[in-house]
C-alpha cells in the first residue's frame, strides 16, 4: 500500500507550503510606528533631499513601488496556492476515486487507530472470512457488507496485506481484495469476471455459432467503440475465452470451450 506513503508525503508538502507562505506573507507586511513622529519626518526629509539631488532615486521608487507584485507577497501567495491546490486534489479525487479515497484514509487514520484496533481480533477475522467467501469484492462492498466504518476497513486491510493473508489490485476506479492462498488459475479469473460487456461478447459470440462475428459486427450489435471492444476482445483472447476460427488476420472470433463453460455458468444454464 505505497499510496498512502505518497499521501502522506503530499500533506507534508502542501503544509510545508502553506506554512511557508504565511510566513513569508508576515515578514513582508509593512510594520510603522505612527507615534514616532520624528523619525518619520527624518524619512520625509531624507526622501526630498534625496529627489533633489538625485532625480534617478524617484525613479528607482517608483520601479520599486510598481514592482511590488513579484515581491515577498507574491512568492507567498503561490506557496500558499501551491499548498491549498494540492490538499484540495486529494480530497476531491477521494470523492471520484475509490483508489485515493483508500490511500487517504490508509493516510490519515491508520496512525491514529493503529493503537486502538491493535487487540481488535474480531473485526480483522471478519474482513478476512468475507473476503475469502467474496474474491475480487471491491473496498464499499466490503466496508457495507460488514457494516464498519472507512478507517477501520481501510486499517484491517492494510494489516492483512501487509502480513502476506490477502492481496489486492486496482480494477478501473475500484480496488479488488482476494485471500492470498488463490492459485494463478483463480487469481486470474477474479482478476477478470466474466461479467458485464465481457459476458455480452461471449453470449454475442455464442449466438453466432461455429460461423463466428467480425469485431466491427460485434461492435455494431453491442454499440461498442473499437477501442473498447479491442480491450475486451484482447483479454478475453489472452484467457482463452475466445479464438479465431481460422488462421487468417481478419478471421471472424468464436467461443472456446471455456468461453461455453463460462456463458452456461453465467446464465445458470
Amino acid at each position: 500500500m505505497n499510496g498512502s506513503w505518497v499521501v502522506r508525503f503530499l500533506l507534508i508538502v502542501a503544509i510545508s507550503s502553506l506554512m511557508f507562505g504565511i510566513y513569508v506573507n508576515n515578514q513582508s507586511t509593512p510594520t510603522t510606528d505612527s507615534s514616532d513622529d520624528g523619525t518619520i519626518a527624518s524619512a520625509e526629509g531624507f526622501k526630498e533631499e534625496s529627489e533633489e539631488s538625485n532625480p534617478e532615486f524617484d525613479l528607482s521608487t517608483e520601479q520599486n513601488e510598481n514592482g511590488e507584485q513579484d515581491g515577498p507577497g507574491t512568492r507567498s501567495n503561490a506557496f500558499i496556492g501551491l499548498g491549498g491546490g494540492i490538499i484540495a486534489a486529494l480530497f476531491v479525487g477521494s470523492g471520484f476515486f475509490e483508489v485515493i479515497k483508500i490511500a487517504v484514509l490508509m493516510a490519515l487514520f491508520t496512525p491514529l487507530m493503529s493503537k486502538k484496533l491493535r487487540n481488535d481480533e474480531l473485526n480483522k477475522g471478519r474482513i478476512l472470512g468475507f473476503i475469502e467467501g467474496n474474491a475480487g469484492i471491491h473496498f464499499s462492498a466490503l466496508r457495507d457488507g460488514l457494516q464498519l466504518a472507512n478507517g477501520v476497513t481501510a486499517h484491517h486491510l492494510q494489516m492483512l496485506e501487509a502480513q502476506g493473508e490477502i492481496i489486492s489490485w486496482r480494477d478501473g476506479k475500484l480496488r479488488r481484495y482476494a485471500a492470498a492462498h488463490l492459485s494463478a488459475e483463480q487469481r486470474a479469473a477474479v482478476a477478470h469476471p466474466v461479467i458485464g460487456t465481457r459476458l455480452a461478447i461471449l453470449e454475442t459470440l455464442s449466438q453466432a455459432g461455429q460461423l463466428g462475428l467480425s469485431n466491427a459486427r460485434i461492435a455494431e450489435q453491442l454499440q461498442l467503440s473499437r477501442q473498447l471492444l479491442s480491450y475486451h476482445i484482447k483479454s478475453l483472447s489472452e484467457e482463452s475465452y475466445i479464438e479465431k476460427a481460422l488462421p487468417k488476420r481478419r478471421s471472424p472470433w468464436i467461443l472456446t470451450t471455456t468461453g461455453e463453460e463460462a456463458v452456461v455458468q453465467q446464465n445458470g444454464v
